[in-house]
């Protein structure tokens, strides 16, 4: 458990720690944002909208940023969130790493299913409970997995200088 789950409102000036070997080597969390190779993945997805993948060097994760379309909650209790990106192929997304961009929460984590755009659960993980509808997501996908969720054409890659 990080400090950053157990007290949410330290969110607004520090970023949640990421598990280094999830990432491309290159990535760098801010308290909104998640900067691969140099790049803004909330910018990224902002100028090629969503679902949107960074593919990173060859070996590395590819991230996928991806937006809520609709958020629910089952007769059971479940918090429900939709992505616009299906990512559901074996080996794809490390979940447990799915980062909000755009903006801070300071709200307490919650148990979150995670659902692809046919509702179908992908993952359960602990989200800040005011993650909702047109919010920005972050996760980062092994290998070529990751482009199978992305429109043609809205994948970017950037090279390291030599």
């Amino acid at each position: 458990m990080t400090l950053t789950a157990i007290l949410p409102t330290l969110r607004a000036s520090i970023p949640d720690p990421l598990t280094a070997d999830a990432w491309p080597a290159d990535t760098r969390a801010t308290t909104t944002d998640l900067v691969v190779d140099g790049m803004s993945l909330h910018c990224l997805a902002l100028l090629c909208g969503t679902p949107c993948a960074h593919t990173a060097d060859a070996g590395e994760p590819a991230v996928v940023v991806t937006a809520v379309v609709d958020t629910t909650t089952t007769h059971d209790g479940r918090r429900l969130l939709v992505l616009d990106a299906g990512l559901a192929r074996p080996g794809g997304a490390t979940w447990s790493e799915l980062r909000l961009l755009g903006r801070a929460s300071v709200a307490r984590l919650v148990p979150t299913v995670v659902c692809d755009p046919d509702k179908v659960p992908l993952a359960e993980v602990p989200l800040p409970a005011d993650i909702g509808a047109a919010d920005l997501l972050g996760v980062p996908c092994v290998g070529t997995a990751a482009r199978g969720g992305a429109r043609a054409g809205s994948s970017v890659r950037t090279g390291r200088p030599s």
